[in-house]
């Protein structure tokens, strides 16, 4: 349905089952998804699901199925913009921690993409997630702050080395 924007969005269930969803876009009918569209490609956020029949539960990327608990074997990703990864950096701050959604806005980005580029981001040690193990916050690491320049391997000898002979 569209009114001056997209209000919801009709889809036919994905895993086959025969039955279909209608994703509400507008907050102020409820709880909503937010529609994201770049080039001919659509997203969704959040992931999408069924409470009842098949309980199918996914996420629509860049117009792909991303499957979530099950049929995950197939999954395959959208292909992978690295450039990313130094935006969502500049976006982080060292103290407080933020959310994948809050920076996908500021960055006029898919959430899907911020978040994968917030993991590649924390596998290198340039971010963090918080104790509460919650994936969707982040925010840099400390070194990340202090010293970018600082390297993560050969230890403090070597940087000490480096700093002072050049």
């Amino acid at each position: 349905m569209h009114r001056g924007k997209p209000r919801s969005l009709l889809i036919a269930c994905p895993d086959g089952c025969g039955g279909s969803l209608s994703v509400n876009l507008d907050p102020w009918a409820g709880k909503a998804w937010r529609l994201y569209r770049k080039g001919n490609a659509i997203s969704l956020s959040p992931s999408v699901w069924r409470d009842g029949g098949c309980k199918s539960h996914f996420i629509v990327w860049q117009s792909r199925i991303i499957w979530c608990d099950r049929f995950e074997m197939g999954n395959q990703e959208p292909a992978y913009d690295a450039a990313l990864e130094a935006d969502v950096l500049a976006a982080l701050d060292a103290v407080r921690f933020r959310s994948t959604h809050e920076i996908a806005e500021e960055l006029n980005e898919i959430p899907w993409n911020v978040a994968r580029a917030a993991r590649k981001l924390v596998d290198r040690g340039l971010a963090e997630y918080p104790a509460d193990a919650q994936r969707d916050r982040l925010r840099k690491t400390s070194m990340q702050e202090s010293n970018p320049e600082q390297p993560r391997k050969g230890g403090f000898l070597a940087w000490m080395r480096r700093l002072l002979l050049g």
